[in-house]
């Protein structure tokens, strides 16, 4: 594309309110003229959908729906962008049916065989549209995937399920090191994935035991291999030569994946994608993990998924655990004892578990004390308990729960930090265990999530204060605005005086996001200024991720 010479002089401004009264089909039309006049089309359309700098943070939503037509959105904008970013640090990608196909199944008898056909046509599409996107970056650092729209068994067709593996391994070959994808089904059709990875360049996961023998035969294959010819390039995961392996270098075209953390849903752990599971855990350098159970996949994650990680990635160093019952957690931790580098370890929902030994203490909502032995004897360095999966928890239960946790701790001398996770971006309120009818909170202002979910009352003498070395509390996005939400904030924190760290912020778990959190322009007077004053053994506070450092003089 030209710039035509008449269009030198249009100030650049002036396009772009020209633009403004255009819609996006039109817009898109006119990208087609010039390269100015593309590279200010694309980025009206980007704005009008809050994507500032797509480098930076870039959300495409993909619709799914049974009536054919090209699609003008942020993605349309993007394909047809003369110059499309090189590298985006956290591409969010959405794919979701339509709201007027939404309440129909794929195979409901008032779903109509033309509709059927052309909804797996769009979903075809949708994938393709994608692929095509991530064909034009060099690299993408973190992916959060939303695979929601691909349900009502498109999943399972043989169009669709060849393209979803084609695009969780381009994500996988852009170099992401943070993967996140959310799918409450088993994202696997009838025919296995296979992972891009050539079998001459690393052997697979069963051959990943060593003798002496066996590395004494590596070392002398690696001396001939260095005395008579050049030095090979370096292998990269951590995967390990085995000694019947022909050591060879991968080839050209082989990426092997980067990523150190992997969020995901129970259903990959779905026993047609073992295989592929499995490939994925062993190449990458995974340090990070993070599973949300779901119902109908838990015993697959249980009984397949525990074997598969001690066998794949048995040095990993987080694991949390959402969504976990408590059948699962009595069966799940004394199964984590191999995970011998296990620093850190999030489940939440433990307060739930009533004690069973007879030895333990009589105080219900106690954690048990089998499931502190087995952490214990894995040297963790971090404990995090997480609340908030429910409508309404006592604030008096949490401190016992961290009560106990802390004394158990302190009996046995092993030094650990007890982080405390607070989510209260679901309308989740934290009463004290005292009633009274002095709160200011009505019940309209929590029934619909507005900005004073954290109903605190007065009476926290009642209540024993509790010792975390950590704070996370997670807040809707606008939490921090208004005298109201901050007086709830610090209401919060008084209840555990000797924190040294804190954390505001949004929702953590991608699934639940209701977006960042708003950080006020007066923040420093409003927020930091308030916090540090009523923390006096705070060392460290992060709003929105981003560190404040406590005021040298009251603002």
């Amino acid at each position: 594309m030209s710039r035509p010479s008449g269009f030198d002089s249009l100030p650049r401004e002036l396009l772009i309110k020209i633009f403004q009264e255009f819609d996006n089909g039109a817009i898109l039309n006119c990208t087609t003229i010039s390269t100015y006049f593309n590279s200010v089309g694309v980025d009206v359309i980007l704005h009008r959908h809050n994507i500032i700098d797509p480098s930076a943070f870039c959300e495409v939503k993909v619709l799914v729906n049974a009536k054919f037509a090209r699609p003008v959105d942020p993605l349309a904008a993007l394909l047809a962008s003369a110059r499309p970013p090189n590298r985006i640090k956290h591409l969010h990608c959405t794919i979701r049916l339509t709201t007027a196909t939404s309440h129909f199944g794929v195979g409901s008898l008032e779903y109509p065989p033309m509709s059927r056909d052309r909804l797996e046509i769009t979903g075809v599409f949708a994938l393709r549209r994608l692929n095509l996107f991530l064909s034009k970056l060099k690299a993408v650092d973190k992916v959060t995937l939303n695979l929601s729209g691909l349900k009502y068994g498109l999943m399972s067709t043989p169009d669709v399920s060849p393209l979803l593996a084609e695009l969780v391994h381009n994500i996988i070959q852009k170099g992401c090191r943070l993967l996140q994808v959310k799918s409450k089904r088993s994202p696997f059709g009838d025919q296995p994935w296979t992972f891009p990875i050539p079998d001459q360049a690393i052997k697979s996961p069963s051959t990943r035991r060593f003798t002496i023998s066996s590395i004494l035969s590596g070392i002398f294959s690696l001396c001939g291999l260095f005395k008579f010819s050049k030095k090979e390039p370096r292998k990269h995961g951590h995967r390990r030569i085995h000694s019947e392996a022909s050591i060879s270098p991968p080839a050209p075209q082989a990426i092997l994946p980067r990523v150190s953390k992997l969020d995901i849903d129970s259903s990959f752990f779905h026993p047609t994608g073992s295989s592929w599971m499995s490939d994925l855990l062993a190449y990458s350098p995974l340090t990070e993990l993070v599973v949300s159970l779901h119902s109908s996949s838990t015993p697959d994650f249980v009984q397949r998924g525990f074997p598969t990680l001690l066998q794949t990635v048995p040095r990993l160093q987080s694991l949390t655990l959402l969504s976990v019952g408590e059948k699962v957690i009595q069966n799940i931790m004394p199964r984590l004892r191999p995970f011998v580098a296990l620093k850190h370890l999030s489940t939440p929902q433990l307060h739930s578990l009533q004690a069973t030994s007879k030895a333990c203490p009589s105080p219900p909502q106690l954690i048990d004390y089998m499931i502190l032995g087995t952490v214990t004897a894995l040297n963790l360095k971090e404990f995090e308990i997480v609340y908030g999966q429910h409508a309404q928890v006592m604030i008096s239960s949490i401190c016992q729960h961290v009560k106990s946790v802390r004394d158990f701790y302190e009996k046995i001398s092993a030094p650990v930090a007890i982080t405390l996770t607070l989510s209260c971006v679901r309308g989740v309120s934290f009463p004290s265990s005292s009633s009274s009818d002095d709160s200011d909170s009505s019940p309209q202002e929590e029934a619909d999530g507005s900005p004073g979910v954290i109903n605190m009352l007065e009476a926290q003498y009642r209540t024993d204060l509790a010792t975390v070395n950590t704070l996370q509390i997670e807040l809707l996005p606008n939490g921090l605005e208004g005298e109201k939400n901050m007086e709830n904030v610090l209401k919060l924190l008084s209840f555990f005086p000797k924190i040294k760290k804190l954390h505001l912020r949004g929702a953590k778990d991608f699934r639940h996001a209701t977006g960042p959190l708003v950080v006020p322009r007066d923040v420093r007077q409003v927020v930091v200024q308030p916090v540090y004053s009523t923390c006096s053994t705070l060392a460290a506070l992060y709003i929105a991720d981003e560190p404040y450092q406590r005021p040298l003089i009251n603002i």
